[in-house]
């Protein structure tokens, strides 16, 4: 112990630490390039995921709309044909059928019939985003 007289005991050791406690670039590098790599993936995938959400909400749409054009057709001897656009305040299809939509969207619907034998509905949503279906089956438009 007689060498260590003339030294002073550092406080807190720097046992394997940098001086500052900081982060190196390389290190907030490949951080960032994890976070770009995930989000890369993340993004598109979210997107998916909402464009079959708004399908989804379209066709339960058409499918209510179904059970209104059958009532139509048992009573008239036809389906309804019309269009509704909530935007253009164009109400159509609530005469012809009675139905309405369930969601106030600006979803524009409009419905073609075929006299007894079939119907088609293509509905556009404010995006742009067309989705057509032929009913009664619920098939896509070709």
């Amino acid at each position: 112990m007689v060498g260590d007289q003339g030294r002073r005991r550092d406080p807190l050791p720097t046992r394997g630490r940098r001086p500052g406690f900081g982060f190196t670039l390389l290190e907030m590098l490949v951080t960032v390039a994890i976070i770009a790599v995930i989000a890369a993936i993340g993004i598109p995938m979210y997107r998916g995921h909402v464009a079959t959400a708004r399908d989804a909400t379209l066709i339960q749409q058409m499918t209510s709309m179904a059970v209104f054009q059958e009532d139509t057709r048992l009573r008239t001897g036809a389906y309804g044909a019309g269009v509704y656009d909530r935007a253009s305040n164009i109400d159509t299809l609530s005469n012809t059928t009675g139905w309405r939509p369930s969601a106030t969207d600006d979803t524009v619907y409009v419905v073609t019939a075929n006299g007894n034998a079939s119907w088609t509905v293509t509905a556009t949503a404010t995006t742009g985003h067309a989705l057509c279906r032929i009913f009664p089956a619920g098939d896509p438009c070709p």
